[in-house]
């Protein structure tokens, strides 16, 4: 684990801008963002832990944070945004020509979360627990192409998905048009 995470530090470092600061590491940042993530910690948890006040907390929480979602964006995307070549199972008999110009999947799903007495009943999904819809598109790899987080758990899937197709269409994965 300790290998892994000095390859990830050294990743957020030289390419996405991950700086150590007068009141902290890069390295201790890095650390208290995968000890937060890791297990659903608090800030409060965290200043505890790491013996920092709330505001250093929050900045190397952001601060990593920043530089994990430029990374999710050079990762999370397809490997031929063109879609010029057909998966090969998709060229088994089974499949063509039904999936002729499919590229993928797309699925979603409810991830917990904690939220303040605000949104609690925004939050309340049908299984009376306080969730955030996260929607995923997938290739024929199994590799993720896009991804999309931070719909309340009482909205409707199709609402996550228009909002992909509205707001995201630049990355949003579909092939060509005229396939």
């Amino acid at each position: 684990h300790d290998l892994l995470v000095e390859r990830l530090h050294d990743l957020l470092v030289e390419k996405y801008g991950l700086k150590s600061s007068a009141k902290s590491s890069s390295i201790e940042a890095l650390g208290m963002f995968l000890w937060m993530v890791g297990a659903q910690r608090s800030v409060r948890q965290a200043e505890d832990r790491f013996d920092r006040s709330p505001g250093i907390v929050q900045n190397m929480f952001y601060k990593v944070l920043k530089c994990v979602l430029k990374l999710a964006a050079d990762i999370i995307k397809p490997k031929d945004p063109q879609f010029r070549t057909m998966h090969s199972r998709l060229m088994d008999r089974r499949f063509y020509p039904f999936f002729k110009d499919c590229i993928g999947a797309i699925g979603g799903t409810h991830i917990p979360v904690v939220v303040s007495k605000e949104l609690f009943v925004q939050h309340l999904c049908h299984k009376s627990i306080t969730t955030q819809n996260v929607m995923a598109c997938c290739d024929f790899d199994m590799m993720f192409t896009f991804a999309i987080a931070g719909w309340p758990g009482s909205v409707h899937d199709m609402s996550v998905f228009d909002d992909a197709m509205t707001k995201y269409s630049n990355v949003f994965p579909h092939p060509p048009s005229g396939t």
